[in-house]
């Protein structure tokens, strides 16, 4: 973990690449996690344009490239979400490249992550992680995370 990483907000042309991209690795988590292709299609279409409705421009949305350097490493999204007088921040997306992983830049990404949203004010953060992502809920509790809502499915023979 010598190298250190920073958060730089993604321009346009770069937000068009990272659309495509995260809109494909969405859809193949919720096939993993059961739904059928074309019902992943569906939830995918309707969560990125309820979630982003003016792209890049969408109020209380922030996403970032994570770099080491000038190399680009990853990306992570995040929004603000709740009522006026429980507004919380929310990780939507948190990719790191193959290459990348396993060498601290996902918990220096997460504490990178908790100083911004402490600058637009904010006290608390959620996120997501799909059930068979054991490697992101392991660094996720290791940072202090809790779990707040779990969900179990068996599947029947």
């Amino acid at each position: 973990m010598n190298e250190k990483i920073k958060l730089h907000p993604i321009s346009e042309n770069e937000y068009a690449i990272w659309m495509v991209q995260s809109k494909d690795q969405y859809r193949e988590e919720n096939v993993k996690n059961g739904l059928t292709v074309v019902e992943a299609q569906k939830k995918t279409d309707d969560d990125f344009q309820r979630l982003l409705p003016q792209g890049l421009k969408s109020k209380d949305n922030y996403i970032y490239a994570i770099k080491v350097e000038a190399r680009w490493v990853g990306t992570v999204w995040f929004g603000v979400r709740g009522a006026e007088n429980n507004r919380k921040a929310f990780i939507f997306d948190l990719v790191l490249d193959e290459n990348a992983r396993g060498k601290g830049h996902g918990k220096q990404a997460m504490l990178l992550i908790e100083d911004e949203v402490k600058k637009i004010g904010l006290k608390h953060i959620g996120l997501h992680v799909f059930g068979h992502n054991k490697i992101a809920r392991n660094l996720y509790q290791s940072l202090g995370y809790e779990i707040m809502n779990l969900i179990l499915e068996k599947t029947l023979t």
